[in-house]
């Protein structure tokens, strides 16, 4: 491929709308890099055959039970067997990891496979928005099924509706225990002396949609998590088949009052009617609007970026499709092609999307939490972050370094150097990094190079 056919717009369009470039990606990008991500944006991207021999979200809660169930007789048969009790505890979390694993490294196949790489960047960055995380282990079954049900039908469509089947999605109850939130004077409430919990309403508000500037207080974070009783799993099987229920015998009674308004007792509907609210608050428009600018544009998006994203929002209702033809329209996202770093989740995706290389589920998942960002692991319900400083220190440089040893001593026999160089960095590459890669001692060396510069580390 000649430089000439290859731009610095390709570049950016490959790499921080997508996940890096495959052989002969940029030549054909370079044509009409923003006609080339306007051509993803496409609900037909949201099935994936790679993604279909999961199970379902009502499967998995409904095993769920089955496995409260049997950790119920452990606890009792542990007082007269507990090495067998303990021999059965160790056979479900194996199993529950082996499918953790298989279905982490089909979502990261997705991304290295897909022709319609910005569809996944997409998915994930509403999937990191709204984060879940296995640190919450009850989740492990539910959180590649989660990303699957409720993030990828729902990015080419409203905020409120990914809003929604966010909050609704049993993997969200449980990580932030509102499945076992109960109003203090509901009927169950009264009869176990049961009380609310706010984690859910909190970070609906603060993490999800109106940002923790976004104008509320702690009486609204309460008024909010009232709204909010009686969402639950559908641990009985009696509700619509998405794995959700609303238990009226858990909900708190009576009318509310948020953010100003007053609210009659209107069950399940309550919480709808402010997610309605919260979706189309200006407070949410802004809050979205520098989050996508952070992640496509730079660490401290440029203010005027953020205003046109945040009134596209507001103009369209939220209409997520509008937004990003109005994020791919911006000058700014198209300016200095290095301005982000690649984050463990990137660097990995966009070397085997680079390469070709094949490896098992656990390498895979042996590189990602060497460079300490493992799928669905985030440490908190603010996601991971976006910020190079909390990528990029003299300790994770050298691992990234070590990865790309290994990877250039697995594939030096399948690509030639130069070529690797042109194919993924050319239209950005410094004299220095073309030096380094042409008089590198070994070919496995000169791609571990290429691999190791700041332009392949940068999106």
């Amino acid at each position: 491929m000649s430089m000439s056919r290859a731009t610095p717009e390709a570049f950016i369009a490959a790499n921080r709308f997508g996940f890096g470039a495959r052989p002969n990606d940029l030549a054909d990008i370079s044509t009409d890099p923003q006609g080339w991500l306007e051509a993803q944006l496409s609900a037909r991207y949201a099935h994936s055959p790679l993604l279909d021999k999961m199970p379902s979200t009502m499967e998995i809660v409904r095993n769920y039970k089955s496995e409260m169930g049997k950790r119920k007789e452990m606890r009792k048969e542990a007082k007269s067997d507990p090495e067998g009790a303990r021999s059965m505890l160790r056979d479900i979390v194996k199993q529950q990891m082996k499918d953790y694993l298989e279905q982490s490294a089909a979502r990261t196949a997705l991304a290295i496979t897909s022709d319609a790489p910005f569809f996944e960047r997409i998915v994930q960055f509403w999937s990191n928005h709204f984060t879940v995380s296995v640190t919450k282990r009850q989740d492990m079954p539910l959180v590649a099924a989660y990303e699957r049900d409720a993030i990828r039908p729902y990015v080419m469509g409203s905020f409120e509706d990914i809003l929604l089947s966010t909050t609704r999605h049993p993997a969200m109850q449980i990580y932030l225990d509102n499945f076992r939130s109960i109003g203090p004077n509901s009927t169950i409430g009264k009869r176990r002396h049961k009380g609310l919990n706010e984690n859910l309403g909190r970070e609906v508000m603060e993490l999800h949609s109106l940002g923790v500037n976004g104008g509320y207080t702690q009486k609204d974070v309460t008024e909010f998590s009232k709204m909010l009783t009686g969402w639950t799993i559908d641990a009985p099987g009696r509700g619509d088949g998405s794995g959700f229920l609303f238990v009226p015998y858990m909900h708190e009674p009576g009318s509310k009052t948020l953010l100003g308004k007053t609210y009659q007792a209107a069950g399940e509907n309550e919480a709808r009617a402010a997610l309605h609210v919260f979706a189309n608050h200006p407070s949410t428009a802004k809050y979205i609007a520098t989050k996508l600018a952070r992640h496509f544009i730079a660490d401290e998006p440029p203010a005027e970026a953020v205003e046109e994203l945040a009134r596209a929002f507001t103009m369209s209702r939220g209409d997520l499709p509008s937004l990003y033809k109005t994020l791919i329209g911006l000058q700014s996202v198209w300016q200095n092609p290095l301005a982000k770093v690649k984050t463990p989740n990137d660097y990995i995706i966009s070397l085997m999307r680079t390469t070709g290389l094949e490896v098992s589920d656990v390498n895979l998942a042996y590189g990602f939490k060497t460079l300490g960002q493992v799928p669905f692991t985030a440490g908190d319900p603010r996601g991971w972050s976006d910020m190079a400083k909390d990528w990029i220190s003299a300790e994770s440089l050298l691992q990234r370094v070590d990865l790309a040893q290994m990877v250039g001593r697995g594939v030096y026999t399948m690509h030639e150097p130069m070529e690797l160089l042109e194919q993924t960095v050319g239209p950005v590459a410094t004299p220095e990094t073309r030096t380094a890669v042409k008089r590198a001692g070994s070919k496995a060396e000169a791609i571990a190079l290429l691999f190791s510069s700041p332009e392949f580390q940068r999106r």
